[in-house]
C-alpha cells in the first residue's frame, strides 16, 4: 500500500468519525429545528453540549473535507498539487468529476465562517447562523460521499 493511499484512507476514517458524532447530535438536535430565539436561551445543558458537538464537528469536517481530503484525492491519483492554490485543486477535482458544485462550496465555508464571528450581542443573527448550519448538513455530507463513491468507482 503506498503512502498517498494510507494517507487518504486515515483521512476518511477522520471525516466518518465527524459525520458519525454530527449525525448523533442532528438527530438529538431536531425536535428543536428550525431554532428560534426563545427556544436557544431556553437550552438545557444537555441541548447545549448537542449544539456545541453540532457545530464542532460541521466545522471539522468541513475543515476534512477541503483542507485535507479534496487534497489527498488528487495526490492518491497521482495529479499535481504542489504549488496549488485551493480553487486550482477544487477546478481539478470538477473536472475529473469528484466534485460537481464549487460555489456550493464557498457558500458552505461562507456560512460556516459566519459562526466564528461572535454573535452573542446578536442573537437573532445567532440563531439565523446556526439554522442555516443545521439545515447545510446533508450538502457537506453529500460532498463527502460523492467523493467516496467516485473512489470506489
Amino acid at each position: 500500500m503506498n503512502i498517498e493511499k494510507i494517507k487518504l484512507d486515515k483521512i476518511i476514517y477522520e471525516c466518518n468519525k465527524h459525520i458519525e458524532r454530527l449525525n448523533k447530535s442532528h438527530q438529538k438536535l431536531s425536535v428543536f429545528f428550525p431554532l428560534t430565539e426563545d427556544q436557544y436561551v431556553k437550552f438545557d445543558d444537555e441541548a447545549s453540549s448537542y449544539l456545541d458537538q453540532y457545530l464542532y464537528r460541521f466545522s471539522k469536517l468541513q475543515d476534512s473535507i477541503g483542507q485535507k481530503l479534496f487534497k489527498a484525492v488528487l495526490d492518491y491519483k497521482k495529479e499535481e498539487t504542489s504549488n496549488k492554490s485551493f480553487i486550482d485543486i477544487m477546478n481539478k477535482l470538477e473536472q475529473l468529476e469528484y466534485i460537481q458544485d464549487i460555489e456550493g462550496w464557498f457558500k458552505l465555508r461562507d456560512i460556516r465562517n459566519q459562526l466564528s464571528h461572535e454573535y452573542e450581542d446578536d442573537l437573532e443573527e445567532l440563531v439565523t447562523i446556526i439554522n442555516k448550519i443545521f439545515i447545510s448538513k446533508d450538502l457537506l455530507e453529500s460532498y463527502y460521499f460523492k467523493v467516496i463513491q467516485k473512489l470506489n468507482s
